[in-house]
């Protein structure tokens, strides 16, 4: 009897126990039993290692603490699979008893097939179809997929030739040996569609096979609007991948004068379109995502087809998919502040790890220290491995050696300590530092409640900056108690679009209380050079 050969079936998967359990059960259950499972844990909460139950253990598991896409994680099973043919399923897919066995019927059929994937049914009307091959028109940009949302009536039976496939597709070894892994820069969407056309470019033939089966999840519960779901967006994080990834695929696979026709024309339309369907749903936060993803989309066809600027654009592409914290770390007083140079920089009552954020993306230091008497703020900064290294300490009683870190900071901290107790902190921060120590107070007193059942965030002093000046700092005043305090507008406003709008405003008006120091009335930064 002919041996099986080995196919190996990867899934990428976040926080979908229900629908990824059932994908798993499928494939347990598979006719074709020459099956090795590896599933890439996409920062699920709770990781599935917590939960996956012991029936599973065969599984190869993959886990990821941040999310690294739907591209990079297919790549990384793709370096852990063993099989001659890869299988490649969404989580919230599952295969037909046979699905396995007749994609590989396939490939012995047609002897250039390099992509053949089954008929896609909905999960919640099983006689109903959601794929049977895709296309994207290389001169408008639209795509068109078949068999969505019709009943099948045999309309698609057979081995049909298709240009591009996706959801769940089985791939031959030799096709990613001849054109590549996934491309990671579209994360996701579009990736499927990419892979595929290389594929085709490359002599390899698509096909969808109607006996092979399979289940997908159909209209997903959201929390953005109906007309906004239209246009395949999901969440604000979509938006922005959405419209940046139809520019790199376009930019990638249209040829010219199509690509001429589809950016001087279509595009515009597109988002004209879009926006006015985004700005009708009343949802701003993701028109803002949807802009920082055509902008990064330029970027793209601005840098990436030269080498030497490919690394500009990725470093750029980071922080835009980040942009409120972008933006923050440009616009707060700390990564102007701080000492370039510095190579170890203390947090002294580091709290959830924000400043330290807003610092890494100005600047590479090599080691940093978190060190805060709350332990559910040091753990959730720990999550997010802001900090190199923890300690969980008393402030007043810093673990540390003189001259020890190029740089000691403590932002927003000193004010929840007496008077006496924070000039006894500082004094220990200035001989720990051995180039410069930067603190930030409110300017004069203001109340503070204790946020997060945390007894330590109460205040007990209040600060000028004479106060800091007198000890050889140098100060600087930044932002308005009109806006941000306790009794600023921000607190007393309860639509949400409308603090947003305060919070952009703040950032507009960041140049003013730089140039304008005796504007600013919330916060005193304080600086002390000690290599002078």
């Amino acid at each position: 009897m002919k041996k099986e050969k080995l196919v190996s079936v990867i899934i990428v998967t976040r926080d979908r126990k229900k629908d990824l359990l059932e994908c798993l059960n499928s494939y347990v259950k598979s006719s074709y039993k020459n099956i090795e499972i590896i599933v890439i844990d996409n920062a699920s909460r709770p990781p599935v290692l917590t939960w996956l139950p012991k029936k599973f253990k065969n599984v190869n598991l993959i886990t990821r603490d941040t999310n690294v896409g739907a591209a990079e994680g297919r790549n990384i099973g793709i370096e852990n699979a063993k099989g001659e043919y890869l299988i490649f399923t969404d989580d919230d897919a599952y295969a037909g008893r046979d699905m396995v066995k007749n994609l590989i019927d396939v490939f012995a059929k047609q002897k250039k097939a390099g992509i053949v994937q089954p008929l896609i049914y909905d999960k919640n009307k099983k006689n109903f179809l959601q794929g049977a091959g895709h296309d994207v028109n290389l001169l408008t940009g639209r795509i068109r997929a078949w068999g969505v949302q019709e009943k099948d009536m045999g309309q698609y039976d057979g081995i049909r030739e298709v240009p591009l496939c996706g959801c769940v597709w089985m791939v031959k070894r030799n096709v990613i040996e001849k054109i590549g892994n996934y491309d990671e820069d579209y994360f996701i969407p579009y990736e499927d569609s990419d892979f595929s056309m290389r594929a085709r470019e490359a002599g390899f033939k698509l096909y969808c096979y109607s006996k092979a089966k399979s289940w997908h999840q159909g209209i997903k519960k959201t929390f953005v609007h109906p007309r906004i779901e239209w246009l395949g967006i999901t969440s604000k994080e979509r938006a922005f991948r959405v419209a940046k990834n139809k520019m790199i695929f376009m930019r990638k696979h249209s040829p010219f004068p199509q690509n001429i026709f589809f950016f001087l024309i279509m595009l515009p339309a597109y988002i004209l379109v879009h926006s006015a369907i985004i700005i009708s749903s009343g949802r701003f936060d993701v028109l803002w995502q949807y802009f920082l993803g055509i902008l990064s989309g330029i970027l793209y066809i601005l840098f990436y087809p030269f080498f030497g600027l490919r690394k500009v654009y990725k470093d750029i592409d980071k922080k835009l998919t980040s942009s409120k914290l972008f933006l923050m770390a440009w616009t707060e007083p700390i990564g102007w502040l701080i000492n370039k140079n510095a190579k170890t920089i203390l947090d002294v009552g580091c709290g959830e790890g924000l400043p330290m954020r807003f610092i890494k993306i100005r600047m590479k230091p090599k080691h940093t220290v978190g060190v805060d008497l709350f332990e559910p703020y040091i753990e959730e900064s720990r999550k997010k491995k802001i900090h190199n290294e923890y300690v969980l300490s008393d402030i007043r009683k810093l673990p540390f050696k003189n001259k020890s870190f190029d740089v000691v900071i403590s932002l927003q901290v000193l004010e929840h300590l007496t008077k006496k107790e924070a000039w006894s902190v500082l004094e220990k921060m200035e001989k720990i530092a051995k180039k410069q120590v930067i603190v930030a107070t409110p300017v004069g007193e203001m109340y503070h409640p204790a946020v997060d059942s945390n007894p330590l965030q109460m205040h007990q002093s209040d600060f000028q900056a004479k106060d800091f000046e007198d000890r050889g700092y140098k100060t600087l005043q930044f932002g308005r108690k009109s806006l941000f305090g306790e009794e600023g507008i921000v607190h007393k406003v309860k639509n949400d679009f409308l603090r947003k709008l305060i919070y952009f405003v703040n950032i507009l008006l960041t140049p003013f209380f730089y140039a304008i120091p005796s504007i600013n009335d919330y916060h005193i930064y304080a600086v002390k050079d000690l290599t002078k």
